[in-house]
């Protein structure tokens, strides 16, 4: 005899099927009014000059987004270099070699650090890095290296994290039978556990470029916002996300000002729909 569903029963599932069906359509109408702004910039202005174009002056018409993009690019390599540095070394030494007494105080403090406000290591950064890069390397300490070393202080507790949990799933029997061979610790910790903590700390690497890509009040704070694209780091610039903020005030919706920032959202949709790409193939859940 077949069973039916309560009305008490049926309710869950109707309410998921409810909520995908509206995710589905926010997303719909988002793609839309992207492509919809972007065709008619590109089409009144020109795809090449557009994204290609070197100067962004809106009072003159001219719309070109590379400067946003050389600073988006700029700042998130940057960054993810401090970040790999500093993030690797700290779930390597958390999980393999500070005592047992102070490991778990220490992960909490990494948990910590990565639920701070953008905005306070902004404020430190614009304390501290500013005036550092001015004095060290010139200029007026405002710029891309800026931007890209506060920037990878902040993602670095993500990073770390992550790759610390990578580190602490590798057996132990492995590392104790490299021991056993007479391998140096700091051998078995670069040539056994580093290797085979890799994928999750791969992992941890596209998630922390994940939160680069989005990030914009601590950005903004230090970086300058010039939209110059320059090779000397240490010259202010600027980037997508930074770009937006900046302009948002004087684009009204719908004009050539307002539709040059939606190319520059619809830029960073891409990256990040770029970025779950390869947290998916990773077998993370995006």
């Amino acid at each position: 005899m077949e069973r039916r569903a309560s009305p008490r029963g049926r309710w869950p599932a109707g309410f998921m099927t409810a909520s995908a069906a509206i995710l589905g359509l926010m997303l719909a109408g988002l793609t839309v009014w992207f492509a919809w702004d972007a065709i008619a910039l590109l089409g009144r202005y020109g795809v090449e000059p557009v994204l290609l174009g070197r100067v962004f002056d809106p009072a003159h018409g001219r719309f070109g987004l590379i400067p946003f993009i050389w600073g988006s690019v700029v700042v998130g390599l940057t960054a993810l270099v401090v970040a790999v540095l500093l993030g690797v070394s700290l779930a390597l030494a958390i999980g393999r070699r500070v005592p047992e007494q102070i490991r778990g105080t220490l992960g909490r403090g990494l948990s910590l650090f990565v639920a701070l406000p953008s905005v306070i290591l902004g404020w430190w950064g614009l304390e501290t890095v500013v005036p550092l890069v001015r004095r060290l390397l010139g200029g007026p300490g405002f710029s891309l290296l800026a931007a890209g070393i506060t920037l990878g202080v902040m993602i670095t507790p993500t990073l770390a994290a992550l790759a610390l949990a990578a580190v602490q799933g590798v057996p132990r029997p492995l590392e104790e039978a490299s021991d056993a061979l007479g391998a140096h610790p700091d051998q078995t910790l670069l040539g056994l556990t580093l290797p085979a903590a890799m994928p999750g700390i791969a992992r941890a690497l596209v998630l922390a470029a994940s939160r680069a890509l989005a990030e914009t009040m601590a950005v903004q704070m230090v970086i300058g916002s010039e939209p110059v694209a320059r090779l000397a780091l240490n010259l202010p610039g600027s980037t997508l996300t930074t770009g937006i903020l900046s302009n948002m005030a004087v684009s009204p919706p719908g004009s050539p000002a307002g539709q040059s920032l939606t190319v520059m959202a619809a830029i960073l949709l891409a990256g990040a729909w770029w970025l779950s790409r390869q947290l998916m193939g990773r077998g993370v859940p995006a």
